[in-house]
């Protein structure tokens, strides 16, 4: 699947806080699709204060948007990353330690 049809599925995933699409709010930041996988990059890091209070409180909103993200994706892609395009750090799939 190409990246503008990812970000058209992804334009369906709405910010709970905000109301608005993710797509045009500019939280999906990049899309990189490979032969085996595609890793989609989101902008959680450089939106969140750091502060652990400010953390703390968007935790639940980036897990709700991830967790959208993967039901909109997860019949359409095979294997797929959604990772902080700053941090790097993936939130889906998780792994399990």
């Amino acid at each position: 699947m190409r990246p503008e049809e990812i970000l058209e599925l992804l334009g369906a995933v709405k910010n709970p806080f905000t109301g608005q699409n993710i797509v045009s709010e500019g939280l999906v930041t990049k899309i990189v699709a490979e032969e085996d996988k595609t890793t989609i990059y989101v902008a959680f890091a450089r939106n969140t204060p750091p502060k652990p209070f400010a953390t703390a409180i968007t935790w639940p909103l980036q897990a709700r948007i991830v967790k959208d993200m993967v039901k909109v994706l997860e019949d359409k892609l095979g294997y797929f990353e959604i990772v902080d395009d700053m941090t790097l750090q993936r939130y889906y799939p998780i792994e399990e330690v």
